[in-house]
């Protein structure tokens, strides 16, 4: 049984990417996409996905706090941050707000199906070019939280 997807960004450009990578597999099926926060909570609770894809920078309602919104009221839905913020910062709150993944736009085409393999697996994910041991305090935390 294929795993479902939502896609968040407000450049359309990148939801076809990431579309098109989806594709690829039959394990990933795409529910639906948004271009903002607000949707991506409400198409949460729609459409019950088991992992979203999301920007963090997105006009209105950013993606640390739609994934923080969202986890709230779906524990176990799985959120990957998609991103160009390689700072510290800014993955340690990605994490805190309750994403498992945090990937780099430059690193998707070749690192997506990976993230969402980890994810479902509970694993946490980070892009390659991201320093776990910068952000390690951040899965400590998460870990003796489960």
């Amino acid at each position: 049984m294929s795993s479902r997807v939502l896609i968040v960004d407000d450049h359309a450009f990148i939801r076809k990417g990431v579309r098109s990578i989806l594709r690829s597999s039959s394990e990933w099926e795409l529910c639906g996409e948004a271009d903002n926060g607000t949707d991506a909570i409400r198409l949460s609770d729609a459409l019950n996905p088991q992992v979203i894809i999301m920007d963090i920078s997105m006009p209105g309602l950013n993606g640390i706090e739609a994934t923080r919104a969202i986890r709230r009221n779906h524990p176990e839905t799985k959120v990957i941050l998609l991103t160009l913020h390689e700072n510290d910062e800014m993955v340690k709150s990605a994490f805190r707000a309750g994403a498992r993944g945090y990937l780099l736009k430059g690193d998707a085409e070749k690192e997506l199906m990976t993230a969402l393999s980890e994810v479902l697996q509970e694993r946490a994910y980070v892009s390659p070019r991201i320093d776990r041991q910068a952000i390690s305090s951040v899965f400590e935390e998460m870990n003796h939280e489960s």
